[in-house]
């Protein structure tokens, strides 16, 4: 079946399930978490100068949210191919290592992220065996440390789906969104 005429044929790989997943369900954490932070700060600020009472613990709720903003937009970032990239040295390579030179960046990725992820569990195992938990609401920080390293892990599987499609051919070099 042909497609119509205009239209880039659509894509198949195990890139493109890890990016309908991550821009699903990570997307709407992501805007949620946003969102929620949008209207903490409104309600601290109008309470601080209105009310003399701003909202118990909000800089710790903020700093927690800013988290997992940042973690829940990881793996969408990474599988999209969004991240800052320094392209100097592309007009260098010939057109045929595009494919090899993206699909070793991601594998690179891949890794330090692993890693990361990897350390960040233990860190949250130590956080939580130590009991850490904010100055004021008293939350535990372990919880919130090991959803982080999980998001690092997602982030670490999108890398590798990504690698995976440039190996395999699945994914065109002149698709990615830099």
């Amino acid at each position: 079946m042909s497609e119509p005429i205009g239209q880039r044929p659509r894509r198949r790989g195990i890139d493109v399930v890890v990016d309908r997943w991550a821009t699903r369900t990570l997307g709407a954490v992501t805007v949620i978490t946003l969102f929620a932070m949008m209207w903490l700060t409104f309600a601290d600020v109008w309470g601080r100068y209105l009310f003399r009472a701003p909202v118990p613990g909000a800089y710790e709720i903020t700093e927690f949210m800013m988290g997992v903003l940042i973690f829940s937009g990881l793996p969408i970032l990474c599988v999209q191919e969004g991240h800052v990239t320094i392209d100097v040295l592309d007009p260098l390579f010939p057109r045929g290592w595009r494919r090899p030179h993206r699909a070793i960046v991601n594998l690179i990725s891949g890794g330090a992220l692993g890693v990361l992820a990897w350390r960040m569990f233990v860190q949250a195992g130590e956080l939580t065996r130590n009991n850490e938990v904010t100055m004021t609401l008293k939350i535990p920080h372990g919880p919130f440390a090991m959803v982080f390293a999980g998001l690092s892990a997602a982030a670490c599987v999108a890398c590798i789906a990504v690698f995976i499609a440039y190996a395999f051919g699945s994914r065109d070099p002149s698709e990615a969104k830099i």
